[in-house]
């Protein structure tokens, strides 16, 4: 055996490349930050003043009401005051120095019968009902562009209805359809344009269609697909490209780590290290040049209640 070694030493200083770690052999884009204090799936992430706000979800007790605010620049997590109600599958952005919520599932049944939407100010660490959407809606995604809020896809009477909200005039406005309809979907905005990235429908599965809506023109227009199908996924622009992460698939059941980012300003794809943790009903958030992912489910469909996750991982563009 020490003969062994004295071989394997001498081929060492011989050879020192075949024994030690080249530079930046070892090394990954992904990096970990302080982990969620409740475990949730199917939550909503928005960023304000620098801050990572979390709402809602899926928890180890079922419909949470829980929210909490992570600091990148700490790697710390704090309680905040909870939703006015339980609820998961919501939207949440972040406009005017102040939070809002909408819609979501209030119980375990999926049905979404909520049209409630709520703004959260910071200042007073208070929850304000606003004006109900025009109709309830889960599964969405919220975006704010411009001040105003934006919610886009979803479940509901109109899936496909864009509906706007002007926190000046505590008012809904109607505008051009989402044009594929489609659930547990993405968004993004990013030069000057919002993205719907993705999703489902219960008759096609999963989707790669992605459509930018242009708030001058009020239309919408087909941009190239991602490069595989997802539902339940997260997106963010980092660093002026929009990137994806996560989802699952139903048949056979499985989630995903596979990473991708789109470049707007050249139309392309491409494939970039997978996330750590292959999970689906996340949320994200960038924040001084990175990207945060946030909770999930691990395991796909029904699986999600076993396997929730306080899981915040986080890239860091090259």
């Amino acid at each position: 055996m020490r003969a062994i070694l004295r071989l394997l030493v001498g081929l060492c200083l011989l050879l020192p490349a075949s024994c030690v770690a080249q530079p930046g052999e070892a090394e990954t884009p992904w990096g970990h930050g302080a982990a969620m204090p409740t475990p949730r799936s199917e939550l909503a992430v928005a960023t304000l003043d620098g801050r990572i706000y979390v709402a809602g979800g899926i928890g180890r007790f079922g419909t949470t009401a829980t929210f909490e605010v992570y600091d990148p620049s700490a790697d710390s997590w704090r309680e905040l005051a909870a939703l006015p109600v339980a609820l998961h599958h919501l939207g949440m952005a972040a406009a005017g120095g102040r939070l809002y919520i909408s819609g979501g599932y209030d119980n375990i049944t999926f049905t979404p019968d909520s049209a409630r939407a709520w703004v959260y100010d910071p200042m007073t660490a208070r929850w304000s009902a606003i004006a109900d959407m025009p109709g309830p809606r889960a599964a969405h995604r919220m975006a704010a562009f411009d001040g105003r809020l934006y919610v886009v896809g979803g479940v509901g009477p109109e899936p496909q209805a864009l509906w706007r909200y002007d926190p000046a005039d505590d008012a809904w406005s109607s505008l051009a359809p989402l044009p594929t309809r489609r659930e547990h979907l993405a968004v993004a905005v990013a030069g000057g344009r919002l993205y719907a990235l993705g999703g489902r429908w219960e008759d096609v599965g999963n989707l790669a269609t992605v459509e930018a809506y242009d708030p001058a023109t009020d239309s919408w227009t087909r941009q190239p697909d991602m490069p595989m199908p997802r539902g339940g996924f997260a997106a963010a622009a980092v660093a002026g490209s929009i990137h994806v992460t996560g989802g699952e698939q139903f048949d056979p059941a499985e989630t995903f780590a596979t990473h991708d980012a789109f470049d707007p300003a050249t139309g392309h794809w491409q494939t970039l290290p997978a996330m750590p943790t292959a999970r689906h009903g996340i949320d994200s958030a960038a924040v001084a040049g990175r990207w945060y992912v946030i909770g999930g489910g691990t395991g796909a469909g029904a699986r999600t209640f076993f396997t929730l996750t306080d899981t915040v991982e986080v890239f860091t563009p090259p």
